[in-house]
């Protein structure tokens, strides 16, 4: 068949990148989702993960599929991974919309509802409590808005507030010292993080999918054209 072997190969090679993309993509995704507590991910933000994941695992079989079929130039493999590309852009669009919407003004008031209904922290379950105070030992600071007021009493204040570093913003509570910073203004700035990765990830592997189905065409377009001269 009259097939342009840079055609065929750049497309290999574009699908050899969507297969360690999807590694990479699963990967974090699926860290991020096991360890959502610690990363504090909110339901608002777990769609996205979810979606995430399934773009991870959908971009590998895909990018098996491309390698075979511009490899032995099936036009059945590279149709269905056109479709499957476009599939997987339109769903890349709409995590970076999540993503995007993560970052208004009006999120983050349902982010800040969705806090307030933990309060207070010394109520919600140990496994919440202990990756909270993981929060607080790691970003300085102590409860969500009011600072300690929101474990509750002074009694069940836990030691991962106490002021371990003086050049920090603390108070003094019952004799010893503790950071007076709430941690939501941290919160806010792993979600402003997160939400970037998220426009990022959907930017850059939106770019391999536009060229990734241009080359397809083509190819799909040259085999066409060799079967029907073959005719």
């Amino acid at each position: 068949m009259a097939v342009s072997k840079l055609v065929k190969y750049l497309l290999f090679n574009f699908n050899l990148l969507f297969f360690l993309g999807g590694i990479g993509i699963l990967s974090f995704s699926a860290y991020v989702r096991i360890n959502k507590a610690d990363f504090q991910i909110t339901a608002e933000l777990l769609p996205a993960v979810n979606l995430l994941i399934f773009v991870g695992a959908m971009t590998m079989a895909f990018g098996f599929l491309g390698c075979c079929g511009a490899l032995h130039e099936s036009c059945c493999l590279l149709a269905i991974f056109f479709m499957g590309l476009l599939v997987m852009f339109l769903m890349l669009l709409s995590v970076g919309v999540l993503g995007a919407i993560s970052r208004t003004a009006s999120s983050q008031g349902i982010v800040k509802k969705h806090m307030k209904d933990l309060l207070p922290l010394s109520e919600q379950p140990e496994d919440f409590q202990l990756a909270f105070q993981d929060v607080e030992r790691t970003n300085f600071c102590c409860g969500f808005f009011v600072g300690h007021l929101d474990w509750g009493n002074a009694t069940v204040v836990p030691g991962s507030c106490n002021c371990t570093d003086t050049s920090r913003n603390c108070t003094l509570l019952e004799a010893r010292e503790i950071f007076a910073t709430p941690c939501m203004t941290y919160i806010f700035t792993w979600l402003d993080r997160l939400s970037e990765t998220l426009i990022g990830i959907a930017f850059g592997f939106g770019i391999l999918m536009i060229l990734g189905m241009i080359f397809s065409l083509v190819l799909l377009c040259q085999i066409n054209s060799g079967l029907k001269s073959l005719i």
